[in-house]
């Protein structure tokens, strides 16, 4: 199998990839978070979008986002990172030796450059450079509008320095208010003019965190807040805004929200379990927060959505029905990547409305729906289950594959159907299909213990997806196609496994379907199917294969006085209105069909009569004389038989058999020679005299060989069971294998 190149467009769950811009690097969001426990409103997300919104290539992630745009990295080549206008999409692309992150709380985009390369920075809204500071990259501790911060090493040791554009080079001046220990510098949120500063101090059993915020005018700190060391490793979350300081706090496997409020230095507290991350932003007076890559989850936890929760009441809102991560905004705002149902995949800008309570507008969408979707299939239009090994790999490629997906297959002429739990697929595509490796069977007639093959005819499929994770509604998709497959001499209603007509005692004639299913070891007959009614006024019907060019086998019945008839096959189960072959054919003892005797394509009719001759009637494909004129080829002696059955080409031979058992109960097999004589006959074996039929019944175990249905009706307990075909004419069967029968009528008796 080739494998396929990964694309955005089937990427599962994470469509775009967001980082916290003000961190010294990428502070990549897991795969896959664990399952959390907060409750949520049920009301639908207040988010708005933007029909002409710009495209966000599926599968970027997003590293800075300003009032005019935002700057991505390309998900399969992050040397290409490009700054995309919100006004018109316009794009621009960076040299691909650049390293370009967002600047806080601006339009700015900082070029790290690489090594001892210089830090630029640029404004996107006039294209001009900032200014330019000779730095390594282990020194950057982050960016805030047109004013790049720098650190003394590596470790993040102080002092923090500001460098801002100067007339005739950068002025650079010194943070005031840190302390000389300070470790791990870094600017973590900007907004109003203050940076937000993430420090540490002491080691070891001394360690502790330290937020600063910062005045960018004065290069002063202007307040210090010690938090907790928990979650010291890991993402953590931080938020400022001109009311409020805000950060989380890992607990295990729950995580901690803190709000502080900077006038009344009140602290409120929220803790959300079952969520070691979360990403969080300041929008006015409440708090917006969200467990990311929920599209992926398995879980129906309320914490996948955005949340934005009041600082100033109980009051909450849903805003997105999941994130994959936050971006900082400029003013009072914060940036999710996420979706909602209504407005799909995107980029969105949470910032307080009218009323003062935060919204959600996409400001750039990536053409994936946040709902389950149905991207592609492989199934045909008409399927040939003969040329495919009698089943068919099925395929549906979703948007997501966090679904509960039952698939159900249904024959729109039958009825019958069969449903099945679908999952996604091993092998080497990614992401993998769910797949269903139909191997053509059916719930015969509905009853789900029943099984059957497939027939020819119409189809359709439906599948039904549940978002295991409860984002979006269920998706229901339905096709249809058209199954085709050939029929043996046995197959009346075209599913490719043969049949066994039986006519009670008040002549009704049923069909009882055979189906063997190799890979459950069993063997089905399920219970009969009327076929009609009046079928008493025949001493015997014989199954012929097709004589005339019909949908499927054909059957000729003798009536009392000695008429043939001929009833064509429809394909379905059921038979045309007959035709009258002709008189006479009561002279014979014994009429058996199927066999092609003749090696012309078209099988043949033989008869015993009285005296023990053999005669045989050619089939000659026409339905008005479907017999050529008989023909003997069988001077005496079979007579002895009380049972001849054709068998098709059982053994190998050239054309098709014959089994005939004595009245000893000895088998024998007649070799066709393919000239409508038979070789000397070969002893099978003695002891069938236990069976009153002995049936031609085709290929049950569809092994590609003819096999040998046999049962024991006169004694109200059928046992029917088949003799595999072995293809050598020496030892023709292996031992019988008895099929799985149910709800037998009283019959007087069965026919092939």
């Amino acid at each position: 199998m080739t494998r396929h190149r990964p694309t955005a467009r089937h990427r599962l769950g994470a469509v775009v990839a967001v980082v916290l811009l003000a961190t010294a690097g990428p502070a990549v969001l897991p795969a896959g978070a664990a399952a959390g426990t907060g409750a949520l409103p049920v009301a639908a997300p207040s988010a708005t979008a933007d029909a002409a919104a710009p495209l966000l290539k599926p599968g970027d992630s997003v590293w800075g986002l300003g009032r005019t745009g935002f700057l991505t990295w390309d998900a399969d080549n992050p040397n290409v990172q490009r700054w995309t206008r919100l006004a018109d999409g316009a794009v621009t692309t960076f040299p691909r030796d650049s390293s370009t992150f967002g600047s806080l709380d601006s339009d700015v985009v900082v070029d790290r450059g690489y090594g001892a390369d210089p830090v630029t920075l640029r404004d996107m809204t006039t294209g001009t450079e900032v200014l330019s500071v000779p730095l390594t990259q282990d020194r950057y501790a982050g960016a805030v509008g047109s004013t790049l911060f720098s650190r003394a090493d590596a470790q993040g040791h102080g002092p923090l320095e500001l460098h801002s554009p100067g007339p005739d080079r950068p002025v650079r001046r010194t943070a005031t208010g840190l302390p000389a220990d300070a470790a791990g510098l870094k600017v973590v949120a900007a907004a109003g003019g203050e940076a937000l500063v993430a420090y540490t101090t002491g080691s070891a059993a001394t360690l502790a965190r330290h937020l600063a915020v910062l005045n960018l005018a004065s290069a002063a700190v202007t307040s210090t807040h010690r938090i907790s060391t928990s979650g010291a490793t890991g993402y953590a979350g931080y938020g400022v805004s001109a009311g409020y300081l805000a950060w989380t706090q890992a607990e295990g496997t729950a995580t901690t929200i803190v709000v502080l409020d900077r006038a009344t230095r009140q602290v409120q507290r929220f803790k959300v379990a079952d969520a070691p991350r979360l990403v969080i932003g300041l929008v006015g007076k409440w708090v917006t927060y969200s467990r990311p890559g929920g599209l992926q989850e398995y879980g129906t936890e309320s914490i996948n959505a955005l949340t934005a929760r009041s600082l100033t009441s109980t009051a909450t809102r849903k805003l997105l029905d999941h994130t994959v991560s936050d971006v900082d905004a400029p003013g009072d705002a914060h940036g999710f990547v996420g979706g909602t149902v209504a407005g799909g995949e995107g980029l969105y800008r949470v910032a307080p409305g009218a009323d003062g309570v935060p919204t959600a507008t996409r400001l750039a969408a990536t053409g994936e729906p946040t709902q389950v979707t149905l991207l592609r299939h492989n199934i045909p239009t008409t399927l040939d289950l003969d040329r495919t090994g009698g089943g068919f790999s099925m395929a549906w490629y979703l948007s997501r594959n966090n679904v509960d997906m039952t698939v159900t297959l249904r024959n729109t002429r039958t009825g019958e159907s069969y449903t099945e739990s679908v999952t996604p697929s091993g092998g080497t595509e990614y992401p993998p299909p769910m797949r269903f490796d139909w191997d053509g069977t059916l719930n015969w007639h509905g009853v789900g213990d029943f099984y059957t093959a497939a027939s020819a005819g119409p189809y359709t499929w439906q599948i039904t997806a549940t978002p295991r994770n409860g984002i979006g509604p269920v998706l229901k998709k339905s096709g249809s196609f058209t199954v085709t497959r050939g029929t043996g001499a046995h197959d009346y209603d075209s599913d490719g496994s043969p049949d066994v007509l039986a006519r009670d005692t008040t002549g009704r004639l049923w069909l009882q379907d055979v189906y063997d299913q190799p890979a459950w070891g069993l063997t089905f007959q399920n219970p009969e199917s009327l076929v009609g009614s009046g079928w008493q006024a025949y001493d015997r019907i014989e199954a012929t294969g097709d004589i005339a060019g019909a949908a499927a086998p054909d059957l000729v019945a003798r009536d009392r006085a000695g008429v043939l008839w001929l009833y064509l096959g429809k394909g379905d189960g059921t038979f045309t209105a007959r035709r009258m072959i002709g008189g006479g054919w009561n002279a014979y003892a014994h009429l058996t069909g199927g066999s092609d005797l003749t090696g012309d394509g078209r099988p043949d009719l033989v008869a015993t009569d009285r005296s023990g001759r053999l005669w045989m009637y050619r089939g000659t494909g026409s339905r008005t004389a479907p017999f050529a004129a008989r023909r003997m080829i069988g001077s005496g002696g079979w007579q002895g038989y009380d049972r001849l059955t054709a068998t098709g080409n059982l053994a190998g031979g050239p054309a098709g058999d014959l089994v005939a058992r004595d009245r000893a109960g000895v088998l024998w097999l007649h070799l066709g020679k393919g000239d409508g004589t038979f070789a000397p006959r070969t002893r099978v074996g003695g002891g069938w005299q236990g069976y009153d039929e002995l049936i031609g019944a085709g290929d049950v175990d569809r092994d590609g060989r003819n096999d040998l249905y046999v049962a024991d009706v006169a004694n109200g307990n059928p046992s029917p069971g088949f003799y595999r075909g072995t293809g050598a004419w020496r030892t023709p069967f292996r031992p019988v294998v008895g099929t799985n029968t149910i709800n037998y009528r009283p019959t007087f008796n069965l026919y092939g």
